[in-house]
């Protein structure tokens, strides 16, 4: 079997989504569970501590959100770099609008969206005044809102074609090493960056070992396969509880996020194809819009409770309602998120959330 018929054989084994091409059920599963772990954590540290940290239920979504600490993001890029593995090995002029124009379009539009909205909040009188330039030029720089996600993007495809005629292996060692030393001596954008770059470069340069691990698992009997999803499990559960307990960076983050990626990976090449977790892989396939919107609706929030504290207290004194307060916010935010970009398309707005093609060819007759 040739490399192109294995590469393909492996791609059906591992769930090749229908009617996307290039594009597996268990890479939309896996972006959609890591997306929603990232908007609960927005939710939790931009919203929910402010007015329940310390109620009934808060214990409850710290402790989700420190278990899958390692593995959110780690396990958002693996799939991002698997995605664009392709285009790191196509030509520069066929990858640029897709994975360098479109993001950095976005990017610069939602600061755009940022700043107007902040503008606007001040002039309500709900925040302090807005340098709208310094803003953006800060942020233009040096990311310093949720997204930051797009500069990373950006950032890895870049250094990983940049770095192509380097064997895999020493750039995923490289990597690997200044991701231990730097994050040990860095925070926030800089360790996040320094945190994923690792898992972006590995599945962007060796996409093979990742279609390997996912067919492998797909094809085995159920009874080894759940062996393998409970031994991966234990194996990220015992470095993430390690990690949590001593509080200590150097090199143990990224082995835990290692063992959370392969844990995501077999639990994915397993269920991430059913038809109970499509709603899970739909999301998976509307990271970007999920990305966008999802800080506004906390700001929202945030905004509403501040001139309403009644309504804190009404959520405080019924306990039920108190303890899925945050779980369905979760929900309400991610189906409002997809639902904006669905009615942006149908309203002819699809700007809003791609960078329009103004060289597109007009079909002939």
């Amino acid at each position: 079997m040739d490399g192109l018929q294995e590469k393909g054989a492996l791609r059906v084994a591992a769930g090749e989504s229908v009617g996307l091409p290039g594009r597996a059920a268990w890479a939309d599963f896996a972006r959609g569970v890591s997306v929603v772990l990232v908007v609960l954590m927005h939710l939790y540290f931009l919203h929910y501590t402010w007015f329940f940290r310390g109620e009934d239920g808060a214990a409850v979504v710290k402790s989700v959100l420190d278990v899958t600490s390692p593995l959110r993001m780690p396990l958002f890029f693996l799939v991002s770099g698997f995605l664009a593995s392709r285009a790191v090995e196509r030509s520069w002029g066929s990858s640029l609008h897709g994975r360098i124009l479109q993001p950095v379009y976005l990017f610069v539009l939602w600061l755009g969206v940022n700043i107007a909205i902040d503008v606007w909040r001040a002039a309500l009188g709900v925040r302090g005044e807005v340098s709208p330039w310094e803003f953006f030029t800060d942020n233009l720089l040096w990311p310093q809102t949720t997204l930051w996600y797009l500069y990373a993007l950006v950032l890895f495809f870049t250094l990983t074609k940049l770095t192509r005629e380097v064997p895999a292996p020493v750039v995923v060692i490289v990597g690997t090493m200044v991701s231990v030393i730097g994050t040990t001596f860095s925070d926030g954008l800089a360790q996040n960056l320094l945190r994923s770059f690792v898992f972006y470069a590995l599945a962007a340069r060796a996409p093979q070992v990742i279609d390997r691990v996912v067919a492998g698992v797909a094809g085995l009997r159920a009874g080894p396969a759940l062996l393998v999803v409970l031994g991966a499990g234990a194996g990220y559960a015992a470095l993430t509880a390690l990690y949590l307990e001593l509080w200590v960076d150097f090199g143990l983050y990224l082995l835990a996020g290692a063992a959370g990626v392969l844990f995501g990976l077999v639990l994915s090449a397993r269920i991430g194809g059913h038809l109970l977790v499509a709603p899970v892989r739909y999301l998976g396939r509307h990271t970007l819009p999920i990305f966008l919107v999802h800080p506004f609706v906390f700001i929202a929030a945030n905004d509403l409770f501040a001139d309403n504290p009644d309504l804190a207290d009404a959520i405080r004194d019924d306990q039920t309602l108190l303890i899925a307060y945050p779980w369905l916010l979760l929900l309400a935010t991610v189906g409002l998120s997809v639902g904006l970009e669905a009615l942006a398309r149908l309203l002819g707005l699809r700007a809003l959330f791609s960078l329009p093609r103004w060289n597109a060819r007009v079909p002939g007759p």
